[in-house]
């Protein structure tokens, strides 16, 4: 499993990116942002693919044909003024095993 984003601000200058996802959850689950949660340390925001499987596996538990959906939720923080942006809601779903 792995975390693009689409673009990155200008400057990452004291920008932490915040990750949270929810544990794995069934077919039938159309809305579980609220129950997302940080499975990781905040980190600087790159443009390339950052893998957090073995990370949201230990913390959330891993996806499964009967628990195949994954809600994401992730926002920036400025490090030194505590500005956050707003939240970006996303959603994975586990293809073949």
């Amino acid at each position: 499993m792995a975390f693009t984003l689409g673009s990155i601000p200008a400057d990452v200058t004291n920008l932490k990116l915040v990750i949270q996802a929810s544990d794995p959850q069934g077919n039938g689950i159309t809305r579980a942002s609220s129950k997302a949660a940080a499975f990781d340390d905040p980190s600087t925001p790159v443009a390339t693919a950052v893998d957090i499987k073995a990370k949201y596996d230990a913390k959330c538990g891993t996806p499964s044909a009967g628990s195949p959906k994954v809600f994401f939720k992730y926002f920036f923080v400025n490090t030194v003024t505590g500005e956050k942006s707003g939240d970006v809601l996303a959603q994975a779903k586990l293809t073949g095993e």
